[in-house]
């Protein structure tokens, strides 16, 4: 069984949202290099005068892997370095990452 994850990322701007949206097309590749499976990749736009807007990946990991290990090789890499260059990483105000675990009769065990 995989281990799966939730990545959310709350950004400062819908323009922010827009540009860390193509960061994250080129995310998947690197993180395949590194043995993490990209599941999907949504946005949430920022509601009129309440939240900011976010962006939700889902990922997974071999069942064998140390997640933490994983993401951090990835985060050190060149791959990962290439991707957000250009991009102010203050843009991203918040992270978090939950592990979620599939039900018996989940599509995804």
């Amino acid at each position: 069984m995989s281990q799966y994850q939730l990545r959310v990322y709350t950004l400062c701007s819908p323009e922010a949202l827009v540009a860390y949206e193509s960061i994250w097309s080129k995310h998947i590749p690197g993180l395949a290099k590194h043995w993490i499976t990209t599941h999907g990749v949504w946005t949430v736009p920022a509601a009129p005068g309440s939240e900011a807007p976010q962006l939700y990946a889902l990922v997974s990991y071999s069942d064998a892997d140390d997640v933490q290990e994983r993401l951090e090789a990835y985060l050190s890499s060149p791959e990962f370095r290439a991707d957000m260059e250009g991009f102010d990483i203050s843009q991203i105000i918040d992270v978090t990452e939950s592990a979620l675990t599939p039900t018996a009769d989940s599509p995804l065990r």
